[in-house]
């Protein structure tokens, strides 16, 4: 064969591989297009919306958190340790001043004084640390219940009393329950690096149970208004979540985008979306699985 047959034939070869690979993009780009029955789609609008803490949470019997109660025993029985010391300090003072008891065992008894008065400022020291006011926060009303939520320590700072929110219950994991936060964070945990905050949680009906999990969402942050498109409208390929944008008869094209918050039945959009665009948010997982159909044959 000679070079210039085989120049041609090289020639031949990468025009045809050529005109297969634009004939499979072609197809690719037809089947993302491809129009799928029942997709509805709405504008997407702004909405105001502010950053959320969310935490587990759980539905308290008592109003402290159990290291609190543990605190507070602890102090307790340190407290009853030192009278005791200190009555038996008295008994021998009074014994010795009749040279009834001897110095030593005199001396004895104010040494286990002094170690109980010790450990009593220790006890209050770790009540303190827990946040010992928990047990003096004001009563509960007739509808509202003490949900304890354990907010991730990188989150303490911005959970301060009067911080509104929500509480999912998984029991009723359709219903969420106004709450505030009541306390605000006395300590971190060092094994879960999670800090106790107690909320008031609204509960007319008397629907929640001590023991019972969930979660809380807690609004912090200043208000600003953000692209909220409903939750139905986001899918996910692979972890990259995706909305499909109409693009006119019947066409649709997929776009990346970087989520926010959650805000009701809605979620933020922090970018890959503007406010105006018309999204499917029926069909849309339909409209994914079409970009993904094979190529047509050759």
């Amino acid at each position: 064969m000679t070079r210039a047959a085989a120049v041609a034939l090289l020639v031949v070869a990468v025009a045809c591989r050529s005109s297969r690979d634009a004939k499979r993009e072609e197809n690719r780009e037809r089947a993302k297009a491809a129009a799928v029955p029942g997709v509805e789609t709405a504008v997407v609008g702004t909405e105001t919306v502010r950053d959320s803490v969310r935490a587990f949470a759980v539905v308290a019997a008592d109003v402290a958190p159990a290291e609190v109660r543990d605190a507070v025993t602890q102090l307790a029985q340190a407290e009853a340790k030192r009278r005791l010391a200190e009555q038996q300090v008295h008994r021998l003072e009074d014994l010795a001043r009749g040279a009834v008891a001897p110095q030593k065992e005199l001396e004895a008894a104010r040494a286990d004084a002094a170690t109980a008065t010790a450990e009593v400022e220790r006890a209050r020291k770790v009540l303190a640390a827990v946040g010992g006011d928990a047990a003096a926060a004001p009563a509960l009303g007739p509808g509202d219940a003490w949900v304890i939520a354990q907010v991730a320590q990188t989150d303490v700072g911005a959970i301060v009393p009067g911080v509104e929110g929500r509480f999912v219950p998984e029991a009723f994991a359709e219903r969420a329950f106004p709450a505030r936060v009541d306390a605000a964070p006395a300590y971190v945990d060092p094994t879960s690096r999670t800090a106790p905050a107690r909320l008031r949680v609204a509960d007319p009906d008397r629907l929640l149970r001590p023991g019972m999990t969930g979660t809380a969402s807690l609004d912090v942050g200043a208000a600003r208004a953000a692209v909220v498109v409903p939750v139905s409208a986001v899918v996910y390929d692979d972890a990259q979540p995706v909305v499909f944008v109409a693009e006119g008869d019947e066409r649709y094209s997929l776009r990346q985008v970087r989520l926010g918050v959650a805000h009701g039945d809605g979620i933020e959009v922090a970018s890959g979306l503007e406010a105006g665009a018309r999204v499917a948010i029926t069909g849309a997982a339909s409209l994914l699985s079409a970009t993904r159909l094979p190529p047509e044959p050759d």
